[in-house]
């Protein structure tokens, strides 16, 4: 068993070394809207990339206050855990935590993890808490072995902080071990072997296949299948879009002078004046000053299009 790190700051060169808690979802194809597989692979085989922002330095900073409000309201001590901590079979993968909750009752010490978030986040989770999170607390209490984990979340409206909540969770192993699985299999399979993941995403895509080579392949019953599924989307996508712009056209024509649209008692839809947007003259530049436009010009790279034959008659 690997023998739990002691960090002072954040080690991204510690970090290639095992799979963090926090991307077990992205492993398990959970979530990937700011990551998937193939990010964490290749943050695996070939370093992070130092990042750091607004939203991300208040985090770290105002988790001390979270946990002191923590104390406050469920009358516990908080301690910070700076180590980052293995599992005992798999020694990459690991967590590290915001804090360990004492009880002064003597009950067993919890998980405590610290997650600040925007209404209109919040609003999109669809629950208290998004799977993401859910699913790296229950790799914090597998690792640890403590059976309980609570999560402070502090969230934020248009005028500041709009609530505090406390939210506490059993471990379930049954939910926890397949996602272990998937993340054993990730990391011998792909970070071990050096053989990058199935792209899923456009990005991923981008990313692995960015130039083509000029062949030809045939394609198997299964692919034209599937070009066929594609082509009926886009015909009703198509046709979709024409009655949903004919509808706002409609709708737009009644609404008339108004600014906005009431049912008596909430407004159900706006229809505001937009600021004034200021533009380049890109064209009328280039004519009267060639040579300047000229020497500014910058080359994006290529990129690829997929584009599907229409059906022979």
């Amino acid at each position: 068993m690997r023998e739990p790190i002691k960090q002072e700051g954040l080690d991204l060169d510690l970090r290639k070394t095992y799979i963090g808690t926090s991307e077990w979802a992205v492993v398990a194809k959970q979530h990937n809207k700011y990551k998937s597989p193939l990010d964490v692979w290749n943050e695996k085989l070939f370093g992070y990339e130092p990042y750091d922002n607004i939203i991300l330095r208040h985090g770290r900073d105002i988790e001390g206050m979270v946990a002191k409000w923590v104390e406050e309201d469920m009358d516990v001590i908080v301690s910070i855990d700076p180590y980052v901590r293995f599992d005992k079979d798999y020694d990459f993968l690991a967590t590290n935590l915001d804090g360990v909750i004492h009880f002064k009752d003597g009950q067993p010490d919890a998980v405590l993890e610290i997650k600040t978030a925007s209404q209109i986040a919040k609003d999109t989770w669809g629950g208290k808490i998004p799977i993401q999170y859910y699913t790296q607390m229950q790799g914090q209490m597998h690792i640890t072995g403590m059976k309980y984990a609570y999560i402070a979340l502090l969230t934020y409206g248009y005028a500041g902080i709009d609530s505090f909540d406390i939210y506490k969770y059993e471990y379930k192993p049954e939910y926890i071990q397949p996602i272990i699985d998937q993340c054993v299999d990730f990391w011998n399979n792909h970070v071990l072997t050096q053989e990058p993941p199935e792209a899923i995403t456009d990005t991923d895509i981008k990313q692995m296949y960015p130039e083509a080579n000029g062949e030809s392949m045939i394609a198997d019953s299964k692919l034209i299948e599937r070009f066929e599924t594609l082509r009926q989307f886009k015909e009703t996508k198509k046709q979709l879009d024409v009655s949903i712009k004919d509808l706002e056209i409609e709708i737009k024509n009644t609404i008339g002078h108004y600014e906005s649209v009431n049912d008596g008692e909430r407004t159900i839809a706006t229809y505001k004046n937009s600021k004034p947007r200021t533009t380049f003259d890109r064209k009328t530049f280039q004519t009267e000053n060639p040579k300047l436009y000229d020497k500014y010009l910058q080359e994006g790279s290529s990129y690829r299009t997929l584009r599907i034959a229409k059906e022979s008659k």
